[in-house]
Formats: C-alpha cells, structure tokens, sequence
C-alpha cells in the first residue's frame, strides 16, 4: 500500500464536495497533491489490480522535459494538455501563472498537468459521499517548474466524506476494486501513487492506471472528454466503467458518469531523411517510430512499396526501389498509422561531384563525376560529355563571362558547386572617355493628333460587406465582401470602435479579431466602448471607387449575475452567473474570464476574476471573503459584457 501525497504534499487542503456545473475533474485536479487525512489502515488497501494498462513511453518533449506520449494497451496516445486559454485542458484558477500568455516552460508552467484526469462522485448509503481521481500526472520533485525535477506518475485515489464511522467501505472503478476505512468522523482515505521518480518516466507503466478512459460517444475531435460535462466513458479493461461502492452491511451505490479530460496524441509522424538513385535503382532512408511506412508509388515509375526497420525500438526505416524509365524528381513516404496519415517529401538525388572548374579566358571547361552514370549538366551551360573512363564527364563551354563558381546537377535531382579557377585570358580593354553634354534643348511640341480609338468603359461597382458569423472578441472573425459588384480591388478600414486587427485589408474575405475589452489583471472597470465599425471601398477595373458599405460589428456576450449570489460575512462569498458568445453555449479558445468588482459603497472595489467553462458558466467563491459586507456588484467580461447583480445574505 502507498498512501504518499506524491510530489505535491500538503500543498492543498481538500475541497469541499464539488455541486453544481463545475465538474469532478476540475475539482480533482485541486487535491491531487494533498493529504493529511487520517484513516484506519487495516483496511484500506488496494484488493484488484489492473497492471499493463499504459504500455508505451515517448520520447521526452524538449520544449518542457516531459515525454511526448504516453500510449494504453489500446493503442490510443494522450500528450499533456498545455494550453492555459482551452477550457478542455480544465486548468483550475492559478495553476498557470499568467492565463492570457502562452504556456512556457519553466517561467510560465503550471506546477501540475494530465496525460489523463478523470473522477466520479457516489453518494453513500446512509449518508456521506466519495469522490474518485484517476490520473496520469506530470509534476514536480519540488513543486514548482524547475528543469530536472520533472516527475511522472499513475495515481488512484478515493476520499470519503461524512459516511458512518469507523466502517470499511468497498469501492469498483473502472481500474480495479480498494477498501477504505473510516475513522470516528466518517472520513477515509486511499492514494496510491506509481511512482514519482525524477526522470524515469517509464515508472507509470506498472501502475494499475489505463487504458485511457474516454466518452463512449460524442467526445470533442482530439480529446478524450469534455472535463465541463460529466458524461458516460468506456475503456475499462474490466467492464466497470462505473464508479461504486458497497458498505459493510451489502448496500451499494454507483456512478457511472465521470468527468474526463486528456488530449490525444495520435500522430509519430515520419521524416524523409534521404533519397538516392543509382544502378537502376532509388534508395530510400526515413526515420519514424512508426511502423506502417511505405513510399508511395509513381504511375510508369514504380510500385508503392513498404519500408523495412529492424525490430526493437529503432526509428530506421528503408527501402530499395527498382523504377522504370527516368528517375523521379522527388518521392514521398507515408505514415500510415497516424491519423490522419502523415507524409514527408524528399528530392531524389544522384551522388555526383563536380570535381574541377577553370576558364582560359574564353572558355569554361568543368569536370565531374557521376555514381549512377547520368549525364551530368552544368547550370546555365549544357550537359557534360562521357569521357571513355567510367563515370568522368567533361565539357568546354564558349563564354565571355564565366561564373564564380560552376553548379553541376543531374538530371535536376541533384547539385554540387566548385570554384571556377582563372588559368589565363587576356585584360578586358580599358573604357571609352565620357562624352561631354550639350545643352538642354527644352521640350519638343508635335501639333498633330493621334487617332484615338474607343475604350469600353468598365461597369459601375457597388461594394457589399457582410457578416458571415458571430464577432468573439480576441478570436478571428471573417467578413465577406464577394458580394460586390465588378470589383477588382477591395479597401477595408475602420471607422471607429476599439482597434481591430485586419489580417489583410485588401482581399474580399479578410479575418478581423476585435481586441479584448479587459484582462484579469484590471484593478478597475473599463468604460464602455462602442462597437467596431468598419468600412469597404471597391474599385473597378477603371479604377472607379464604389461608395463605401458600411458594418458594425456587435462583439459583446452577454453576462448575468445568478440571483443565488450571497455573502455570509465571515463565512464565505459565492458570487456565479453566466457569460455567453453569442447568447449560447460555446466552446472558446482563449476563454472567457470575467472580473466581479464589490459596487456596496458606490465605489468599485475589485474582488477577484474568474473563468467562463465551456457552458458558459463561472463563479467567484473566497472563504471567509471581504470583511465589509457585500450586497452589490459589477461583473466585466473580457469580451465586453457586463452586468450588475445583488448578493444577497444568505
């Protein structure tokens, strides 16, 4: 049995039980590191083991020192999740230092972070409840991002709450079956960790923790869940995909929605390292942890034809190709067993060698050689002759204006240069003296008239701009003038709102982000602003300008304050309500924050921000709170919105 906290000790007390929309999983990822719960330990122990659940390890990712991968018995992949602004990666608030910056390692990284999270909650019989966390963790020796301490580990783990004393409870998931003792206060406790080990990263594979538990359906494209929404799974290797619990007198309890969060990583990828030709045949060399390779064949050319690697953990992947006719100019390999399939381009070349290079003055002779027997060429000069000795070219090329240096290729696939050496010629002859300017003779008047025949005059134009879509602020938006009338050019500008960015203001469809309208790091409302207004001009092919066509675009959510908000002075504030692009559920990347200002005094005093879920949905909680009594706010959302609301004293 192990019931260490892992790397995180004591860094967190437990939550309260998580209710509403904020789910188990986000809940989880706040006590993966704590402990200090005390429990009866006769019974609480590990009794069904799933070993062999995770079977593979990638390489470690450079960019932050923790492997690229892991992979389950199922051949699924999961990568960390590393994305501070996708809701779907569930970072709760300050995990990541600076949530508006991108995720770096190790000035901005999250002390904490999942190949896989998941947990469930039961109910208890009789009373008291039970929270489940199973993950795939990657932390800290020390807790905080240093490079060097970087830890892997499988952990499960159960807390029960408020259930009848000093009993043992029984608990199925979807990994295997523990007990847990209870101690005179109803509470227990159960962690096992496999097994943080400084840079071993192989240490996860014998723990209990795998396959990747996923939804059964509908799950977003490239992740396992979505951690906002608690939902049905798959991937026990037991069939339990439910979370359980049977007490000491036979009465049970189950669960078989789970919250999950984990980010596939299906692709090894593949790189073309080389492509040569010679003796009638192409010889190819990749390089790839896959194992599904092959070059893809060439109609009149050749055949598609697998890759061989040696067994073992070798990335080496080769092939010999025999190919009809001329040799291609490039080939491709393939990866079969990405998905999607990826592929890699290389330039077929010959191993040719220009050897010498010289002019005399008039002309430029170049030797080389050639493995394949092709006939050389020199660039901007001609092809090579055979010299009677096996694979030795030579040519003589007239030419007033030798090259620095002589290129010689074969057949286009391939190239080498060498230094042109001067051996003789005579000097270039010495430049005329200047000519001595005459006067100007002033202009040149001709009285006659040129016939001039008629042009066509191009239609009239008219300019249309439209809104294909719904305006996010800080997310990119398209606009769409194609509806104009004989335009050839289009002229986007902005008449006036807060600054937009165009990524081209001269093509008919043109993305626009709308800047946000706060940060979380805002110590005081911002003033309202005014929607963007934007404007196209079109031109026509007589370069007639068209009159302007005018848009406005409507970019603020909309927020709420939930009448349920209330203040217990001393106790706690709990402030929630909802911000919602454009009035519905959407799936945001940065997401959504808002800022709560305590508006009591008439003044506004910032509380505190919190982020928008998936669902739309956020709340604000602080024990005890502000020591002044709260019975108003104002809400701000990054995206504009605003609300006001009345905490009530409940």
């Amino acid at each position: 049995m192990n019931t260490s906290s892992g790397p995180r000790e004591l860094l967190r007390d437990p939550p309260q039980r998580p209710r509403g929309r904020r789910t188990v999983a986000v809940a989880a990822a706040f006590v993966l590191g704590a402990t200090g719960i005390s429990a009866s330990v006769a019974a609480t122990e590990v009794i069904q083991r799933n070993p062999g659940g995770l079977t593979a390890v990638g390489p470690v990712n450079t960019e932050h020192g923790f492997p690229a991968w892991y992979e389950d018995s199922s051949k699924v992949r999961t990568e960390l999740c590393l994305e501070a602004d996708n809701p779907l990666c569930a970072f709760p608030p300050g995990d990541v230092p600076d949530p508006l910056k991108p995720i770096s390692f190790p000035d901005n990284f999250p002390g904490e972070a999942f190949y896989m999270l998941a947990g469930s909650e039961v109910a208890l019989p009789g009373g008291g409840d039970a929270v489940l966390t199973l993950a795939l963790e990657a932390a800290f020796a020390n807790e905080n991002p240093v490079p060097g301490d970087q830890v892997v580990f499988a952990r499960q783990r159960v807390d029960v709450d408020a259930a009848a004393p000093n009993t043992t409870l029984t608990f199925t998931h979807p990994y295997g079956t523990v007990t847990v003792d209870t101690d005179e206060r109803g509470r227990g406790r159960l962690v096992e960790d496999v097994s943080p080990a400084v840079g071993n990263f192989r240490t996860p594979l014998e723990g209990d923790i795998g396959p990747f538990l996923q939804w059964d359906s509908g799950a977003p494209e490239g992740y396992l869940g979505n951690p906002d929404v608690e939902h049905t799974v798959t991937g026990s290797p037991l069939g339990t995909n439910y979370f359980e619990v049977t007490t000491a007198d036979g009465a049970t309890a189950r669960n078989d929605q789970f919250s999950v969060m984990g980010k596939l990583s299906t692709n090894t990828g593949v790189q073309a390292d080389r492509a040569v030709v010679g003796e009638g045949h192409i010889d190819v060399f990749a390089t790839s942890r896959g194992d599904q390779l092959e070059v893809v064949g060439q109609d009149g050319v050749f055949s598609t034809t697998p890759m061989e690697k040696d067994e073992g953990d070798s990335e080496r992947a080769y092939a010999r190709i025999a190919y009809t006719g001329t040799a291609p100019a490039a080939v491709t390999v393939r990866n079969l067993g990405d998905k999607p399939v990826s592929s890699a381009e290389v330039a077929v070349t010959d191993v040719s060698v220009a050897t010498a290079a010289s002019y005399d003055g008039t002309a430029l002779t170049v030797e080389a050689t050639s493995s394949s027997g092709a006939v050389p060429e020199v660039a901007g000069f001609g092809a090579l002759e055979a010299t009677g000795t096996a694979n030795l070219f030579t040519g003589s090329f007239t030419t007033a204006a030798p090259p620095v240096e002589a290129t010689v290729s074969t057949s286009g696939t391939s190239s080498t240069t060498v230094p042109v050496v001067v051996t003789g010629g005579e000097a270039s002859p010495v430049g005329e003296d200047p000519v001595e300017p005459q006067p100007d003779p002033g202009p040149v008047t001709d009285g006659t008239t040129p016939d001039t025949p008629d042009v066509e005059q191009p239609a009239a134009t008219a300019a249309v701009a439209a809104l294909p879509g719904s305006v996010a602020r800080g997310m990119a938006t398209e606009l769409d003038g194609s509806g104009s009338t004989n335009a050839v050019s289009y002229a986007w500008t902005q008449l006036s709102g807060p600054e937009v960015a165009f990524s081209d203001t001269t093509v008919a469809r043109p993305k626009v982000v709308v800047p946000f309208f706060t940060t979380v790091a805002a110590t005081a409302p911002s003033a309202p602003d005014e929607d963007p207004v934007l404007q196209l001009v079109v031109t026509n092919a007589a370069g007639v300008a068209s009159e302007p066509a005018t848009i406005t675009l409507s970019s603020d959510d909309e927020v709420t304050v939930a009448a349920a908000s209330r203040h217990r002075s001393g106790k706690e504030l709990r402030i929630s309500g909802t911000a919602l692009v454009p009035g519905a559920p959407t799936l945001l990347n940065p997401a959504t924050s808002v800022n709560i200002y305590d508006t009591t005094s008439g003044t506004p005093v910032k509380i505190g921000s919190a982020p928008v879920d998936s669902l739309g949905n956020w709340e604000y909680r602080a024990k005890p709170g502000p020591g002044g009594r709260v019975s108003s706010v104002l809400v701000q959302s990054t995206r504009g919105g605003e609300a006001r609301g009345v905490v009530s004293n409940r």
